[in-house]
């Protein structure tokens, strides 16, 4: 108990201002038996960093805070990422753009739950379709816009391709509501 409640001290320290995400890594790392709920501020804030910094593979920062993610993304940590859609599959393959579209969702659901204490759930309700539920909905479009404005950086070199600049151009133009869902 007393290791957690340091290891929650330290991540507060060391990640305010975004900075030492590698040794937070390290930490996070080297803990036998990870939980969840002790690291959940330290994976908001890899996401949190992606998204103020230009892509950079060679940062060992910004690696680290993908790696941070990587780490809890095939984990059960509650928090379910509803990547589907057609602006999913706008988006090229081959690149990075659906890993940070899926960053974007989960950063997000984390803001909400950190920052305004609401907690969207995104699992599946009996009697309704999963695409057409408010939460997954909510998830979508809100992580598109913070995919859509990172990608708007051009020194982000995320390159949309024709599909996924229709929905930039809405996005730019406030209508991303009126065609995110068709």
């Amino acid at each position: 108990m007393i290791k957690k409640l340091i290891l929650i001290a330290l991540f507060g320290i060391t990640i305010s201002g975004h900075s030492q995400l590698s040794e937070s890594l390290n930490q996070l790392k080297s803990d036998p038996e990870p939980d969840f709920a002790t690291y959940e501020q330290l994976f908001f804030d890899a996401t949190e960093y992606i998204f103020d910094n230009p892509v950079n593979f060679k940062s060992e920062e910004f690696v680290s805070a993908c790696r941070i993610v990587d780490f809890w993304k095939n984990e059960d940590t509650g928090i379910n990422v509803p990547i589907f859609g057609n602006f999913y599959n706008s988006l090229n393959p081959k690149s990075n753009q659906r890993y940070f579209y899926m960053i974007a969702i989960t950063n997000y659901i984390l803001n909400e739950k950190l920052n305004n204490n609401r907690y969207l759930k995104n699992t599946k309700i009996e009697g309704q379709k999963y695409s057409e539920q408010e939460d997954v909905k909510e998830s979508q479009i809100e992580g598109a816009k913070i995919f859509l404005d990172y990608v708007s950086n051009k020194n982000n070199r995320l390159i949309l391709n024709s599909k996924s600049k229709k929905f930039l151009k809405a996005h730019e133009n406030g209508r991303l509501d009126e065609i995110f869902f068709d």
